[in-house]
């Protein structure tokens, strides 16, 4: 089912609508990836998925995607390229796909601008301040890892609205290691938004607003670029 925001009609692109999203931890890359994958009638692509699929597979590329995580090596642009371009092209992406989780830096994109064309490079962008304060304080059930948040917790007993079990705080939600995270992002991903703003496809938006406003202006600005 097709969702609605304040009344809008579900926007239906006349032409591919093949974009990326990143941010730094927190900025709710996968919310509304999800969100703008649904609105926009193409599928939401995790890159992380897509790499567990196909080691669950047991394909050849999974297998050698295996190695590198065993080994605690990241898998090099070619193998996640030649998965990604793969899992692009399979049905359901006529109209397009919002990817999510990759490139993670400018010789990724790099790369995968060699193989299929963005369109739309969306940027959710948020103070360091504010992402430590949302990932501090969430929360996921160890179950259904469903997430959660501290100001959620005292009206939901601790527990999972949707399965019942208690809620936990993930390891790499402290604090200490939430900073390392972001510094590797400013160093390793922040730069792509020069590198799509030169290629004039780059849509930066302030990712400190709550879901449903940081979701409308999305909307309101892609639908205006878009046709």
């Amino acid at each position: 089912m097709r969702i609605r925001v304040l009344g809008y009609t579900p926007f239906m692109p006349k032409k591919k609508f093949q974009a990326l999203i990143f941010g730094p931890q927190g900025s709710g890359k996968s919310t509304q990836g999800h969100l703008l994958s649904e609105w926009f009638g193409v599928p939401y692509v995790s890159s992380g998925d897509v790499l567990r699929e196909e080691v669950e597979k047991g394909t050849m590329l999974g297998k050698m995607t295996e190695e590198y995580v065993h080994s605690g090596v990241l898998a090099p642009d070619e193998l996640v390229n030649a998965i990604l371009l793969k899992r692009l092209k399979e049905a359901g992406t006529e109209h397009g796909f919002v990817l999510d989780g990759y490139p993670r830096n400018v010789e990724q994109a790099e790369s995968l601008d060699r193989l299929i064309k963005i369109h739309l490079a969306i940027q959710l962008k948020m103070s360091d301040a504010m992402a430590i304060k949302r990932l501090a304080g969430r929360r996921q059930c160890p179950v259904c890892r469903a997430v959660f948040h501290v100001s959620e917790v005292p009206t939901l007993n601790n527990r999972c609205t949707l399965c019942g079990h208690v809620l936990a705080k993930r390891k790499d939600d402290e604090e200490e290691t939430i900073r390392r995270r972001l510094a590797f992002y400013h160093f390793m991903t922040e730069p792509m938004a020069s590198y799509y703003r030169q290629r004039e496809v780059l849509l930066s938006v302030n990712a400190e607003q709550s879901i449903k406003l940081l979701f409308e202006e999305l909307v309101k600005k892609i639908e205006k670029l878009w046709r």
